[in-house]
């Protein structure tokens, strides 16, 4: 690498076990057949560790609900179940503020 080259890590990426979800995280819910790939948002952390995923069939769709369509599109997970899932059937994309840089964790 000479002098002029600059190398800059945009995307780094972990084992999913490793992953601690905070609000905003995007989950991608991988799946062989229709209507089982799906991607989500999550809004809210339970203190019993569950949390609440917003979800839809498009990442634009999940963004751009009302919030009625919210609320009949949630659904309530143990970030366990995501954790521990067969590989490769979870991706979860996450900004680390820690280091001011987007993780994958897959």
């Amino acid at each position: 690498m000479d002098d002029r080259e600059v190398n800059i890590e945009l995307i780094t990426y972990a084992d999913i076990s490793q992953w601690n979800p905070t609000p905003g995280d995007v989950i991608i819910k991988h799946g062989w057949f229709i209507r089982t790939k799906w991607y989500g948002v999550v809004n809210t952390l339970f203190p019993d560790g569950t949390m609440d995923i917003i979800k839809g069939g498009m990442m634009k769709l999940v963004v751009a609900m009302d919030m009625q369509s919210r609320q009949k599109n949630s659904i309530r997970l143990d970030p366990a179940e995501i954790k521990v899932a067969y590989s490769g059937s979870y991706t979860v994309v996450q900004h680390s503020k820690q280091y001011n840089q987007t993780i994958w964790y897959v």
